[in-house]
């Protein structure tokens, strides 16, 4: 079981949220978000990928229009969790074809991350877990993780799990010497979580109805990531 924490034990001013996709801000850490916010903090939400891989069959939704109306869902779910005046940005990669690491454009993108740690300096970070099996989700850490050394500074770090228990292996699962499980009380935000899931229109609902084999969250992996704890997996060295 993991160890239940109060959001008055996190010991940080500035939260810097990494999400992998629009969406999974809403569905990870959507709960400690609204908790940390109310408790003074200052929140940034950094998306990482564009989103725009999720209905590639579309004639209707091309690429670039998907991907501009997953940032007006973004906008809309940080609005309906109270957080439409916390900072955010989009990095804007490829959804599902992130740059390849060593190469010129996650160098370009690595140096983007490192410049918002300058200019934010958070004191904690939110990043998707490390093995999850998805490979944004994967390589959206290693680009935050690689980003964070570069700065130099010393940032406490917890990762939050989107698919490890839907698709994951034994081996994507953290090792006893490698991190705790601990989770948050959310069930007070379980329905402002829904609500914020459900701004992302292209994801829950039949907005794009051109390609029947697009990506659509199930109600069961919802309802597993808007229950009453939010878990999170805190690194040993994190």
């Amino acid at each position: 079981m993991p160890r239940l924490l109060d959001p008055r034990d996190i010991d940080a001013r500035r939260i810097l949220v990494i999400a992998p996709h629009p969406d999974d801000e809403s569905l990870g850490c959507g709960g400690l978000m609204v908790m940390l916010a109310a408790g003074g903090r200052q929140i940034h939400t950094l998306f990482v990928t564009d989103g725009g891989a999720s209905h590639p069959a579309s004639k209707s939704w091309p690429r670039q229009r998907l991907a501009s109306q997953r940032e007006s869902e973004a906008a809309e779910a940080l609005a309906r969790l109270g957080l439409g005046n916390q900072p955010r940005s989009f990095l804007r990669l490829r959804d599902a074809d992130m740059p390849q690491p060593g190469s010129a454009e996650w160098t370009a993108a690595r140096d983007r991350v490192e410049q918002l740690l300058a200019g934010f300096r958070p004191d904690l970070v939110l990043l998707p877990w490390r093995r999850d099996p998805h490979r944004d989700h994967r390589d959206s850490w290693r680009l935050s993780t690689e980003a964070i050394a570069a700065s130099g500074r010393a940032i406490a770090t917890m990762e939050y799990a989107i698919w490890l228990d839907e698709f994951g292996q034994l081996g994507d699962r953290p090792a006893p010497d490698e991190a705790e499980f601990v989770a948050f009380d959310v069930s007070h935000l379980r329905v402002a979580k829904r609500q914020a899931v459900a701004a992302h229109l292209s994801q829950t609902t039949a907005l794009i109805d051109d390609d029947p084999d697009g990506f659509l969250l199930g109600e069961e992996t919802i309802a597993r990531l808007t229950g009453p704890l939010e878990i999170y997996v805190r690194p040993w060295d994190g």
